[in-house]
């Protein structure tokens, strides 16, 4: 089966030289690499993006960049890793719409309205008074589906995805998102975000991150209670995986423990591992998940997410000069 998870963090912070083989090893066919956000601005993002091109120049045969569908087609027939480059947070844009362009040609297909912080776009789910999506959030996400890049809500307030959603042209992702109903945490989803997005035939990844699951030692069991929670309530054809696992939980921690104002609430916790996954996917047998639906949600509902999404990128409009 397809296995694709939409989220590990890739920037200065957190890169290694052991972690991605350890995904491969694990059965990974596809990663989300986050290469720049609201902890990092342009600067960083294009110093990641730099150093994720030379790896690929330089390991040809262990991974290709997913650029769009035919890509993810081609690294599953070569045996590579594919590589889908993200921002959480739209700060490496800089407030600049042309900027979409300009990462788009450097194979970012994935922008997060906002991080732990609010910016020009909207409010983050850090945010006391949420007061949703900017105008120039508005222009964005038009910007964004017209180019054919993903646009994901993770992190953001509860007005702004409504606001985001609203306006959105195409499927609408959290790519590491839990519930607030199982686990209230201040970046969990309430039902009505998780309805949104599957009326756009978007699709909520489920995050690995303990401290956002109702178990801290982010158990396999914590996991199928998030997955089998998102499928009563909208179907199984829009859960995936976002486990948003980090290679230096050290690291992570002096951070939070630094800047509590940005991770609210938040304790030191587990993640869950990438080699769980199969123990997680038997909990989903034996609960009667199909092998069809059990597929969909380890990998080929992000894949219908990325067809629709990078198969209908448009050419720049008059405005664009």
């Amino acid at each position: 089966m397809l296995l694709w998870d939409k989220t590990l963090s890739w920037n200065a912070w957190f890169r290694d030289d052991t972690t991605l083989p350890r995904l491969k090893a694990a059965g990974y066919a596809i990663v989300g690499l986050t290469v720049g956000g609201g902890s990092s601005g342009r600067a960083g993002a294009i110093e990641t993006l730099s150093a994720i091109h030379r790896m690929v120049e330089e390991q040809p045969s262990k991974y290709r960049i997913v650029r769009g569908p035919s890509d993810v087609d081609a690294a599953l027939r070569d045996g590579q890793l594919a590589l889908e480059l993200n921002f959480q947070g739209s700060e490496p844009l800089e407030g600049r719409i042309e900027a979409i362009e300009e990462f788009h040609s450097l194979g970012v297909r994935q922008i997060g309205i906002v991080w732990n912080a609010d910016n020009a776009l909207g409010c983050s789910a850090t945010s006391e008074r949420d007061t949703g999506l900017t105008s120039l959030g508005r222009s964005m996400i038009h910007e964004l589906s017209r180019a054919g890049i993903i646009v994901d809500g993770a992190h953001a307030g509860y007005r702004t995805t409504m606001d985001a959603m609203e306006v959105s042209e195409r499927p609408f992702i959290f790519s590491h998102s839990n519930v607030n109903a199982i686990h209230a945490s201040y970046k969990n989803l309430q039902d009505g975000q998780i309805r949104e997005c599957a009326a756009l035939d978007g699709v909520i990844g489920i995050s690995g991150f303990g401290t956002y699951l109702d178990d801290p030692n982010a158990s396999a069991d914590a996991m199928f209670r998030q997955v089998d929670y998102v499928c009563d309530l909208v179907g199984p054809a829009h859960v995936g995986l976002g486990l948003d696992f980090v290679c230096d939980p050290r690291s992570l921690w002096e951070k939070v423990r630094a800047h509590p104002h940005l991770w609210p609430g938040v304790r030191e916790s587990r993640f869950f591992p990438p080699e769980e996954i199969p123990t997680l996917t038997g909990l989903m047998a034996r609960a009667g998940y199909t092998r069809q639906q059990i597929a969909g949600i380890l990998g080929q509902n992000w894949k219908r997410v990325g067809d629709a999404v990078w198969s209908r990128r448009t050419s720049l409009g008059p405005e664009h000069g």
